[in-house]
């Protein structure tokens, strides 16, 4: 979505007909629960997580395009995090790749990313476009000596217009989408869930009875102090509103507390 918004291809009210389905290669995409929305904006389709909308928006630029901006987001390489062992993916299948390994890719299907990656891609849009490499180690303290981590970020990858477009339609996410589960009373947030299904090991194809559930939110939407990723392996629920998002609302609330943050607006009113 940051792509095509950020390429002039779309806008937050951008519309497409979804018929529930998509076919490419031969291969036909459905939307989770095989749901049919009908007129939907592009802001509407991060609110319902509709698949073939995140293919639409993806099928507005190029191939060539959209791996410039899968780099650009850091998904082809480590984060650089100072933990050893980080394992991550090229996803060089995309690279030459059919239609459809593209389209499934624009909705997070198909594709390999740690967490780490997820939430420096999310840092580029709550940190005014730039990315921040993670780190655990604020400093080394040795006897006199002291070596502290120097935080560093990368050059904007998405314009400021593309920030602000994105950050409301991730704020409509939160307020509108899965019944406003993750919403904080006095504060606007911004958050996007995740369900993704898990490959079967020995074979092709994906377990019926087991998904990946995640949510990922920032906020104050607009003066970012604070990305939150959740992430859950088979959870016993259907969907990740009913699963990481109330584990999400929890720390969120615990963090605006415990660092005082002020809220964007009168409840009260």
């Amino acid at each position: 979505m940051a792509s095509a918004l950020n390429e002039g291809k779309i806008t937050p009210d951008t519309t497409y007909i979804d018929t529930g389905e998509v076919v490419l290669s031969n291969k036909t995409i459905h939307n989770f629960n095989y749901e049919k929305f009908g007129k939907q904006t592009m802001t509407q389709v991060l609110e319902e997580s509709i698949n073939t909308g995140a293919v639409y928006a993806q099928e507005q630029i190029s191939h060539k395009v959209f791996l410039e901006y899968f780099d650009k987001f850091g998904f082809t390489e480590r984060t650089g995090i100072d933990l050893q062992g980080e394992v991550y993916s090229r996803n060089d299948n995309l690279k030459n790749g059919p239609d459809i390994n593209f389209a499934t890719a624009a909705f997070g299907q198909g594709i390999e990313l740690n967490p780490m990656q997820i939430v420096r891609g999310y840092s580029a849009i709550a940190n005014n476009g730039k990315m921040a490499k993670p780190y655990i180690v604020e400093k080394i303290v040795n006897g006199n000596d002291e070596i502290s981590t120097t935080p560093s970020v990368s050059q904007a990858v998405i314009s400021q217009e593309t920030i602000s477009q994105l950050t409301s339609m991730l704020v409509n996410v939160v307020d509108n989408g899965f019944n406003a589960v993750a919403k904080i009373p006095g504060y606007y947030m911004a958050g996007k869930t995740g369900t993704a299904q898990v490959p079967l090991l020995n074979s092709k194809g994906y377990d019926p009875d087991k998904t990946i559930q995640s949510f990922v939110g920032y906020g104050p939407a607009f003066n970012p102090q604070f990305i939150i990723l959740v992430k859950l392996d088979d959870p016993k629920v259907s969907k990740s509103a009913l699963s990481a998002v109330p584990i999400y609302k929890d720390l969120a609330r615990y963090i605006i507390n415990y660092w005082k943050i002020p809220p964007d607006y009168d409840i009260s009113k």
